[in-house]
């Protein structure tokens, strides 16, 4: 049985845990990449989406989760209605599906998933033309959902297809979507422990009507909030092998061209990114679950001078415990 409302989880920091809807059995598919085009399973169970929102400045964040794996709903993510009970997200260097089995109330399910979608993302329907029951569902669907993804992508500005830093066999289909549910993770902690602060993001865009104005929590992320930090992965991942020689050269790609009309969207700002990659270049995905933002003030500066001090930093969850274990 679906649900449009959930509870409602406030913490200490002046942020907003809200489960937004409930489904019990849905699963998610890579449609992947490689030379010889496949669909991989990437995860099963119950379906939810959250939103986060955060009091002490202007901004949300929705999610989606499946079992362990999670990914973002953003204004600039482009969800696509393939079939009754599928649906297609496009996010760069990554195209996946998912899927819900057993639905049996089917005006009210479909209600609330597509309201939500239509709130948080850019929601579109395009049927493939066969039914999900046909077992040659996705030998049709596959192509032409990835034709639509890439439409999409290049409105925003997006090269679509692979990853930029996908070389030889490193940074695959599947494991920048493992790396992209990993840096959600570490995004939604940041907005949840009060570590994601004012001075690590920039807004842009919305208009200046009333109603906007009257809404505190009207700025959605970009998707760059998160494929930035996937993108920084893969970078340090190459440079680890030899195959790249600096990082910082490569950190215009980190950028979209076209960021979306007539939308209030937040991103992290070169502050920001800097205190994020300081914890990702030292963290591999596998580890990601367990890094978080600790309490950042912005860039101080002291004497005539006006040295700029460096006061970004971010620590491994694991590494805290085994200090707190060694002081006692």
């Amino acid at each position: 049985m679906s649900s449009s409302s959930g509870s409602t989880k406030w913490f200490p920091n002046g942020s907003i845990k809200i489960e937004l809807f409930c489904y019990p059995t849905a699963t998610a598919l890579l449609l992947d990449y490689e030379l010889v085009q496949s669909v991989k399973p990437l995860s099963s169970g119950v379906f939810v989406m959250n939103l986060f929102m955060q009091m002490v400045f202007p901004i949300i964040t929705a999610t989606c989760t499946i079992n362990e794996f999670q990914w973002p709903l953003t204004k600039d993510t482009h969800v696509i209605r393939i079939g009754k009970h599928t649906f297609v997200f496009c996010i760069l260097g990554v195209v996946f599906a998912f899927q819900f089995t057993g639905v049996t109330e089917e005006v009210n399910f479909m209600q609330g998933i597509i309201g939500v979608f239509m709130n948080y993302g850019q929601y579109k329907e395009h049927g493939v033309g066969i039914d999900e029951e046909n077992p040659l569902f996705w030998s049709v669907a596959q192509p032409l959902a990835e034709s639509m993804a890439h439409d999409m992508l290049l409105w925003l500005g997006h090269q679509p297809g692979r990853s930029h830093f996908s070389l030889l066999c490193h940074n695959n289909c599947s494991t920048r979507a493992t790396r992209l549910s990993a840096a959600t993770k570490i995004v939604t902690k940041a907005i949840t422990s009060g570590t994601l602060l004012p001075a690590h993001i920039s807004i842009q865009g919305g208009g200046t009507n009333d109603d906007e104005s009257q809404n505190p929590y009207s700025a959605s992320p970009s998707i760059e909030v998160f494929t930035c930090l996937v993108d920084a992965l893969e970078i340090s991942w190459l440079m680890s092998g030899g195959m790249l020689p600096s990082i910082r050269t490569h950190m215009q790609r980190l950028r979209s061209t076209h960021p979306p009309a007539c939308n209030k969207i937040w991103k992290l700002n070169e502050i920001g990114l800097e205190a994020f990659l300081k914890g990702l270049d030292s963290t591999s995905e596998h580890e990601a679950d367990e890094v978080v933002l600790l309490p950042v003030p912005p860039p101080t500066y002291k004497g005539k001078g006006k040295e700029k001090v460096n006061t970004l930093d971010f620590v491994d969850v694991n590494e805290r415990r085994k200090s707190k274990r060694r002081s006692r």
